[in-house]
C-alpha cells in the first residue's frame, strides 16, 4: 500500500509543479483511474440531462438514473427492440421538442436544488379510453384487442394539452457519481415524457387453466384492466339464448364492466368478463368476487404479483409479457 501511495505522489507532484494548474491535477487523477471532479453547477447538470433527452442521447442520460428510474427502461427499450420499442420511440418523437430553463436556487446549493421551468404537452389523455375500448372489444368479440397492449397503447398517444410548470428538482451528489433522483424528481420525469412515465413499465400477464383464462394489464405491480374467458360445462342443460342474454343484461348498468355470454355447439356456455379497474366500483367488484377472490389487493392497490401467485396456487400457468421493455421480472 505504501508503494502505491508513493507512486501516486510521484505522478501527481510533477503535474502540480509544471505550472500548478488544476487541469494538470485533473489529468493526473484521470490517468490514475481516480474520480475526476465534475465542475458543472447543478443547473448545468439538469440542463445537460434535458438536452440529452431532446437529442435522443440516452447514453448520456443513463449515468444519472437510480436503479428504479423507469426512464432506464424507456432508454434501453428503444435499443432492445420488441413491440414496446416502437411505442417508446413515438413517445420521444412527441415530447422531444420541449423548452426549459434551469436555475440553481441560491443558498440551497448544498442540497442540489434547482428551479426548472418546463414547457411541453401531455400526450396520454387518450390512453384510459383506448384501454377501455380494447377491453370492450375483446370481451365482445373474443379477439386479441386488449391482449395487444403495444397496439392500443401506441395508438392512443397524441399531442394534447400544454404543460407549463415550474418545478423544484434536485441533483444528488454521491460517491459513485451524481444522480437525478427518481423519487424526488418524479414530477419532472412525468412532465418530460408528457405524462407517459407512469406507463413505461406496463405489462400484459396471461394466466390459463382448463376452461379458464385471464389477460391482466398492469402498471408495475398495479393491475389496471382484465379480461377473463371461462367455459362453463356443468349445469348448462336447457339454457337458451334468452338465458345467456339475461347474464349480459345484468352487467349493463355497471360502469367499467363488460360482459358477453354465448351458447356453444356442445351445450356449454362461454362467458367473457372485462373490467377497467380505474372505472369500476370496488364495492361492486368485491360483491361479485372479482376482488379478493380472483384479483388480490396489497397495500391499497390491486397487486399483479399477489394475484399471479394466487392463480399459480390454483394450478394456473402464468406468463408476463413486457413486449421487449425489460419491465417483467425474471422468472425464479
Amino acid at each position: 500500500m505504501r508503494k502505491w501511495n508513493y507512486a501516486v505522489a510521484a505522478l501527481v507532484l510533477p503535474a502540480m509543479l509544471l505550472g500548478g494548474c488544476a487541469e494538470q491535477l485533473e489529468l493526473a487523477r484521470e490517468q490514475l483511474g481516480l474520480p475526476v471532479e465534475d465542475k458543472r453547477t447543478d443547473d448545468q447538470i439538469i440542463s445537460d440531462f434535458l438536452t440529452a433527452y431532446q437529442e435522443g442521447n440516452f447514453e448520456a442520460m443513463e449515468p444519472y438514473f437510480d436503479e428504479d428510474n423507469l426512464l432506464r427502461l424507456f432508454c434501453q427499450g428503444q435499443e432492445n427492440g420488441g413491440e414496446m420499442a416502437e411505442v417508446y420511440k413515438k413517445v420521444w418523437e412527441l415530447t422531444k421538442d420541449f423548452t426549459f430553463t434551469a436555475e440553481a436556487v441560491e443558498g440551497k446549493e448544498a442540497w442540489g436544488e434547482v428551479t426548472l421551468h418546463l414547457q411541453t404537452n401531455e400526450i396520454v389523455s387518450g390512453i384510459p379510453g383506448a384501454m377501455w375500448s380494447a377491453i370492450q372489444a375483446q370481451t365482445e368479440n373474443g379477439d386479441d384487442s386488449f391482449a395487444d397492449l403495444p397496439g392500443w397503447l401506441g395508438d392512443a398517444l397524441q399531442t394534447g394539452d400544454p404543460i407549463d410548470e415550474e418545478l423544484t428538482v434536485y441533483v444528488s451528489h454521491r460517491s459513485d457519481g451524481d444522480r437525478i433522483d427518481s423519487s424526488a424528481c418524479r414530477e419532472m420525469y412525468e412532465q418530460l415524457t408528457g405524462g407517459f412515465y407512469d406507463y413505461i413499465d406496463m405489462t400484459m400477464t396471461t394466466c390459463t387453466a382448463e376452461n379458464d383464462s385471464y389477460y391482466v394489464a398492469a402498471q408495475g405491480d398495479s393491475i389496471v384492466g382484465m379480461v377473463e374467458t371461462a367455459v362453463q360445462t356443468e349445469g348448462t342443460e336447457g339454457l337458451t339464448e334468452e338465458d345467456v342474454q339475461a347474464y349480459e343484461d345484468g352487467f349493463q348498468a355497471m360502469t367499467g364492466v363488460a360482459a358477453k355470454a354465448g351458447l356453444r355447439e356442445d351445450g356449454s356456455v362461454e362467458l367473457r368478463f372485462g373490467v377497467d379497474f380505474d372505472q369500476a366500483s370496488s364495492t361492486a367488484l368485491a360483491n361479485l368476487g372479482v376482488i379478493s377472490d380472483r384479483v388480490n389487493s396489497y397495500g391499497g392497490y390491486l397487486s399483479l404479483w399477489s394475484t399471479v401467485d394466487s392463480f399459480k396456487a390454483d394450478g394456473m400457468t402464468c406468463e408476463t409479457n413486457d413486449f421487449g421493455s425489460g419491465a417483467a421480472p425474471e422468472e425464479e
